[in-house]
Parts: structure tokens; sequence; C-alpha cells
């Protein structure tokens, strides 16, 4: 494993069991010399028969392999680049091997997002990883994965890839994340000081206030037209949640909690004409003023017809009723996804927060959390106390708890599709640590590409399918 990056090895890596099942699944094979061929080549130095080779090797095949090179296509490049040059819907079928382990989540993203344009709907994919999950990258939440790891990893002749995943490609389009700001929310060296100074200050400054929504206004109102340009570098895991935000299909409706200016609404411009109703939920006035104002300067009078600017707290007794209202009235209709962009941690009640977008969820929806984290898993190391104590100055809270609460009491694993990545980012040159949760409805997509929710209830599912006939 010498030269093998971090990023590559898994958990299970780091223990002595891992290495022992190697081993024995290698050499105490009865079959080794006869089936082996890999291993088999490095110890006799070549393939000295036919005996233990590959397939291609062997007459019969190697023959035909011959007779049809001539369908085969030779391409020095990346794989995003191939996908990019070939004619759309050119693929039924695709092989990924492990390379995706080596990229981070946005190159994987970029990739799939050309595989798509690329391969027809409902292709099948196929690849390996070293890991079991692929969890630690928030763009597979896009996709309905088969674990086939229980079947084929007794079979890997090198035992080094124990997952082994398959998925029929989506219909609907991957989210296309666009990270430049908007020319609107962009800001002059000047201002950036002058709304960093004022971020700075604001524990000193600011006034003894109660209410929640008065305190989230004395905090912004002053770093309101500077917002988006300055926490752009602060607020790095917004990309990364928006990777997850699951395919976009025709009529999508979007919930987004604490999205004040709207920045989030910007990674999507491209795609905003798909939506039914973009709804920016936040209780600063202040903010959600910007964001409609950057929305009228950066998209179209249609596109401006779908959103909606709500002052209102997500814990509302009456948020549902109210929110209906921008969902032609629909209380069942729900948010296809809704997210919390570094919101969670400064809503008092959180955990009040989750249940009640868990209530707001369509029946194929999915919630999106990015925020601040803990350095250490359990979140009681020094480093730890200094950046909670830092950043509760702020109103901001940082636990370690929260990961737990919003997977197992939340959305549990048994009841959703979650991955959760924790990774860290510099800012002035010192490691803040972020995380980004993806948890949604479990869903099927077909061989067709067609995505619809998963029942238990197998009569409900039948109601379903003849509703769409």
């Amino acid at each position: 494993f010498a030269g093998v990056p971090p990023n590559q090895i898994g958990p299970e890596f780091y223990t002595v069991e891992f290495y022992e099942g190697i081993l024995r699944e290698i050499f105490m094979d009865p079959e080794f010399g006869a089936h082996n061929y890999f291993y088999r080549f490095y110890y006799e130095k070549g393939y000295k028969d036919q005996s233990c080779c590959p397939r291609t090797l062997k007459k019969e095949f190697f023959e035909a392999l011959k007779d049809n090179a001539g369908c085969f296509e030779w391409h020095h490049a990346t794989v995003q680049e191939t996908m990019e040059r070939v004619k759309p819907h050119s693929f039924t079928k695709l092989v990924l091997l492990d390379h995706m382990d080596w990229m981070p989540n946005a190159m994987v993203h970029e990739e799939w997002v050309a595989l798509q344009r690329a391969s027809v709907p409902g292709a099948q994919i196929l690849w390996r990883s070293a890991f079991t999950h692929m969890g630690d990258k928030p763009f597979f939440n896009n996709l309905d994965i088969t674990d086939l790891s229980p079947q084929w990893y007794p079979k890997d002749r090198v035992k080094m890839y124990p997952g082994t995943f398959s998925s029929y490609m989506p219909k609907d389009p991957f989210p296309f994340v666009d990270e430049a700001l908007s020319p609107c929310q962009r800001a002059s060296f000047v201002r950036k000081v002058k709304t960093t100074t004022k971020m700075i200050l604001h524990p000193l400054t600011a006034g003894k206030i109660s209410a929640h929504g008065d305190k989230m206004s004395a905090f912004y109102a002053a770093q309101a037209k500077g917002y988006d340009a300055v926490r752009e570098n602060m607020l790095v895991g917004r990309p990364e949640m928006m990777s997850g935000f699951g395919p976009i299909k025709q009529g999508h409706t979007w919930l987004d909690v604490g999205g004040g200016t709207g920045r989030n609404l910007h990674y999507l411009r491209a795609q905003l004409d798909l939506f039914q109703r973009i709804v920016v939920l936040d209780i600063c006035p202040e903010l959600l003023e910007i964001g409609k104002e950057n929305a009228s300067r950066s998209f179209t009078p249609e596109q401006c017809e779908k959103i909606r600017w709500v002052c209102l707290d997500i814990n509302s007794k009456n948020v549902k009723e109210e929110l209906a209202k921008h969902l032609s009235n629909d209380n069942n209709r729900g948010f296809d996804t809704i997210s919390f962009s570094y919101s969670l941690s400064m809503i008092p009640k959180w955990e009040e927060a989750l249940f009640s977008a868990k209530s707001l969820m369509s029946e194929d929806g999915r919630v999106i959390i990015s925020d601040f984290d803990s350095y250490t898993e359990s979140g009681d190391s020094i480093k730890d106390f200094l950046i909670r104590s830092w950043y509760a100055q702020d109103g901001v809270r940082i636990e370690a708890k929260t990961r737990k609460f919003i997977t197992e009491q939340v959305f549990p694993e048994d009841k959703f599709t979650l991955t959760v990545a924790r990774f860290q980012k510099k800012l002035a040159k010192v490691s803040i640590p972020h995380y980004v949760a993806c948890c949604r409805k479990g869903t099927i997509t077909t061989p067709q590409g067609i995505r619809r929710p998963s029942y238990n209830d197998l009569n409900k599912a039948v109601q379903e399918e003849k509703k769409a006939n």
C-alpha cells in the first residue's frame, strides 16, 4: 500500500483483521494456483501457460478479441474529457473501476455530469472501491446504489477492493453547481474590510437582545451588502452540500432554510427553469431584501417568479400551512429538497427545526445540511473547546452531538439513505472543520432511468402505479 493516498484508504485498512483476511483469502485458498492469475503472475514472473491467466489470453478468447479489435476506441484523456467529446447518449453500460477513490467530491461530481450527458437514461454503471460504502462523498447521495460487495468480494483476486457497486443512470439531470459568485454578489476590497470589521466587532458592540429574530437582524443587518463576498471563503461546505442536491426533475420544489441572501440559488442558476417553486426562508428581513435584489439582477423575470422570499421561523406552529400557500395550497405536496446552509447551528431549537423540515419533505424528498463541525468525532478535545468558544460569540453552536442526532434520531439509517462527509479547510492558515449531511427518503431508479419512491407498503405502490397509468 506504499504510495496509496490516505483518501483512498478506508478505516478498515487500519485494522489487523483486514490484512489477516487478505492473506487468508489469497494464500490459504486451495485453488490459488488454478485461478488467481494476479498473484501467480508475480510469483512466476509472468504467465507460463494458459492454465492460469486472464480469459483474453486463452486461445479461444484471444482470437475473438483480435477479430473484433476494430470495435475499440483508445482515448488518452480523463474520463470527463472523453465523455464531453462523444455524442450524447452514446453508452448503455459504463465500467469505472476504482479511479473515483483518488478524486475529491467536486471532481467526481463533474465527471458524473459528463457521464450522464454521454449515456442513455437507465444506463448501467459498475465501479469498485477501497471503501465499503460511498458515504464520504456527498455526490453519491444522488444515486440509488446497489451494494454488490457481498457477492463479488469473494471473487476478487486482488482482495484490496472491499466495495463493488452498481447503479442506473437517472433520467433527471444532476445538479450543475456553478461556484462563481454572480456579479451583483461581489464586493470591493473596502466593502469586504468593512463587513469583516463589523462581524469581528459585533460581540463587543451588540447590546442585549433576547428574541432570536432580533438577534439575527442585529448581527446581519450591517453585513448584508457584503455578506456573500466575505462569507464565500468561510462557508466552504456549501458547494459540497449542493452536489448532493439530488437529480432535478421538472417541477422540482426547494426550501432553503436560513437562505437569507439566496446565495445557494446562484449555484444552480443554469437549472432554475426546471423548478416549480423555490422558497427562501429566513427570519432576517435585511438579508431577504438583499437576496431578492440580487435575484432580480441575476435571473430572468420568469425565474424570479418561481422564487418566494418568506420571513418566517422554521419552528413556527403554522409553518406547514404558511408554506403550503406557495405550493398551490397543497398541504401534502412537500419539498423535494430542503437545505440548511450554515443555518442549523444558529437556530436555538435546532432539534425541532430538523423534525419540522422532516415533516415538510415530499414523498421522495431529501434534507441536505452543511455546517461547522468539531475537530474530533466526540468533540471533547482542546481544539474543539477553542473553536466552540470562538464561534459562540456570534451565536454559532458547534457540537459533535449534532451529527449523531441527525443520523440516529431524525433520519435513522434503516429508514433513510444517508451520507455524512467531514473535512477541514484552511481559513487564514487555520484548519476549520465542516460537515455535510445528505438525508433522503428511499427511491428506486428503474432501468429506464425513472426515479420513484420505494414503498414498504405494496398496496400503496400499486395505487401509485395505477395513478401513473
